[in-house]
């Protein structure tokens, strides 16, 4: 085939050509681009016979084929401008975007006055990111033709990437004036003005837009949004259930619908309607989170918690339905409904009594099942976790020893070891520290808990002081044998007054913890107050110094403080020469009970007021 073809003369080839054209028509048309590729091969040379294949590969959808012909028929004929432009388009279908913009620039530099050519370049420019090449071509090209609409609504969309916001405005308004029955034009041109927040300029093109096209659904949703930026929110309304009454199956209309109605005070309708998106689009988890919020709001509170505890047994992991949950939980029932249920409560028969022994039992549970709860979620936003918990102490120690070691020349106040020195103070003050803070929150915290039966306030508070007693202690634990590993001497020589020195300051932590529980639950800036005393008393407690280096009018005054009155309790126990006559560790032991009977009575007396309503 191939030897025949190379000597066939010219009436053979034509012949050979119009074959492959038959076969085509016929819709054979694998056999007529076979032949096809076996002419261009061999002929490759031959103006009639590469511009009859290229014409085929182009209609026989090889693309590919077609451009790398038209290619050659450009070099066979180089002033041939108008095949730059069909190797574009050629290439351009075939996926050659870069080859498809190097011809279509190509036909468009060389012919500046074709419209086409540069409407073309213009759009496969911009199809390929070139926005400065993509605004120069379509600048052309509207240009040559001021009144095409395509050509000016391309070039908008270019500017507009560009940000060149005002120009990209003005080519928009072009477009649709050009076109004003063009539902392209019109689309584009109220959105850019709705970007650029001329939101009556928007409402105008929408308006024509509908009037012209009365079941636009899409026009008359974004007349919604553009009646809604101006505040006509009935207005919006009306435009919106106008486009659902095109297209009742979407989704979205259902939800900005419920939008427009909460604004106006409908909370009731806006939750059947985004009960319907939700409907129609079950994967979204926005639409039933509104939909409870807005049950929520219309005081249904019942439909609120069903819907609420369907959509956590649906996705339990999930952190936005969990956090609607709490906020329908968080809410207070009006007086009325307060009165009905304390009435209720009142008739309720009496349940038989129960045993000592079985009360604490549950108590215990209540509490162990609250420290788990505590433990998983105490560090649980930090990448360091509990790592934290004994990272703290260590800075703090390596801080003051750096600090002071140059200070005072390489010793201590008291002992031989700057690390042992600070250790015990710093023990005693973070047990103090940490427990009376996080206590602080329990109540405000566990609002959701308190909805139990068996979970009560003091539960909540409780479990808080008990956690961070045995995680101080467990990091005091672990720095003593860090200590003793890297050989330093840490065994304290009275472990029984340690252990009491940290079990008296605890005590004190947790009275002290009751309280700011009670007053935070009524006061809720008390928090920060009690984030200054603590700062207050890391100055004042003894960490970095012994009482005896300060004036005597001085110690008079710090010796009151409780907090110094462990620490120094707690280095007795460590260095057998420590023994200051200031030390009154009766003091400590009854003001730490009197501070917990009266954080606990406290808790206990208002503890009705304490609890969220159900």
């Amino acid at each position: 085939m191939t030897g025949a073809t190379e000597s066939a003369p010219a009436a053979e080839r034509a012949a050979f050509c119009r074959r492959a054209e038959q076969l085509l028509r016929d819709g054979r048309t694998g056999e007529a681009l076979a032949l096809a590729h076996a002419a261009f091969d061999v002929q490759s040379d031959d103006e009639e016979t590469v511009r009859l294949c290229a014409w085929l590969f182009s209609n026989g959808h090889d693309h590919a084929a077609a451009g790398a012909a038209y290619e050659r028929l450009l070099a066979l004929c180089p002033q041939w401008i108008a095949g730059h432009r069909h190797a574009s388009g050629s290439f351009a279908v075939a996926g050659a975007l870069e080859r498809a913009i190097f011809h279509g620039m190509r036909a468009s530099d060389r012919d500046p006055a074709s419209f086409e050519f540069a409407l073309h370049a213009g759009c496969l420019c911009e199809q390929a990111g070139r926005r400065e090449e993509a605004a120069f071509y379509l600048s052309r090209a509207a240009a040559l033709a001021p009144e095409d609409g395509i050509a000016l609504r391309r070039l908008s969309a270019v500017l507009w990437q560009a940000g060149e916001r005002d120009a990209a405005v003005a080519a928009a308004v072009r477009a649709w004036r050009c076109d004003p029955a063009d539902r392209d034009n019109a689309d584009h041109a109220a959105e850019l003005l709705l970007r650029s927040e001329r939101f009556d300029e928007a409402v105008l093109i929408l308006n024509e837009a509908i009037r012209r096209h009365p079941d636009d659904d899409a026009a008359l949703r974004k007349l919604s949004a553009a009646e809604m930026l101006r505040g006509h929110i009935e207005a919006a309304l009306a435009a919106v259930e106008a486009a659902l009454a095109h297209a009742p199956q979407t989704a979205e209309y259902h939800l900005h619908r419920a939008g427009l109605l909460h604004r106006l005070g409908n909370p009731a309708a806006a939750a059947e309607a985004y009960g319907r998106a939700a409907v129609l689009d079950p994967p979204n988890r926005a639409a039933r989170r509104a939909q409870l919020a807005a049950y929520c709001d219309a005081g249904r509170i019942a439909e609120a918690l069903a819907l609420g505890g369907a959509l956590i047994c649906e996705a339990p992991d999930s952190e936005d339905y969990a956090e609607a949950l709490l906020h329908v939980l968080a809410r207070r029932r009006p007086a009325q409904e307060d009165r009905v249920l304390a009435g209720a409560r009142a008739l309720r028969p009496p349940r038989p009594p129960r045993g000592a022994a079985a009360s604490l039992a549950t108590q215990l549970r209540v509490l162990h099942a609250l420290i788990l709860r505590e433990t998983r979620t105490r560090f649980g936003e930090s990448r360091l976790g509990y790592g934290w918990a004994l990272l703290e102490p260590i800075l703090h120690m390596l801080m003051l020893a750096l600090v002071f070691a140059v200070m005072m020349r390489g010793r201590p106040p008291i002992g031989r070891h700057f690390f042992i020195f600070y250790y015990t103070g710093l023990v005693p003050y973070h047990l103090f520290a940490h427990t009376s803070s996080t206590m602080t929150f329990a109540i405000a915290s566990n609002g959701s808990l308190l909805q139990l039966p068996l979970v009560g306030s003091f539960d909540v508070v409780l479990a808080r002081g008990l956690l961070e007693l045995a995680t101080d202690l467990v990091v005091a634990s672990i720095l003593l044998a860090g200590f003793a590993a890297i050989g330093l001497d840490a065994v304290p020589r009275d472990l029984p007054g340690a252990c009491a020195a940290l079990f008296a300051v605890w005590l004190f932590a947790c009275g002290v913890g009751f309280l700011n529980a009670v007053i935070h639950a009524f006061w809720k800036g008390w928090d920060k107050i009690w984030v200054q005393i603590i700062r207050i008393l890391y100055f004042c407690s003894g960490i970095f110094y012994v009482p005896a280096a300060m004036p005597d009018r001085v110690r008079h005054l710090l010796v009151w403080n409780p907090v110094l009155q462990a620490v120094d309790w707690f280095r007795t126990s460590f260095f057998a020469d420590y023994e200051p006559h200031w030390l009154d560790r009766g003091y400590l032991v009854t003001l730490a009970l009197w501070t917990l009977l009266t954080g606990m009575a406290l808790e206990r007396l208002l503890r009705r007021r304490l609890l969220p309503p159900p």
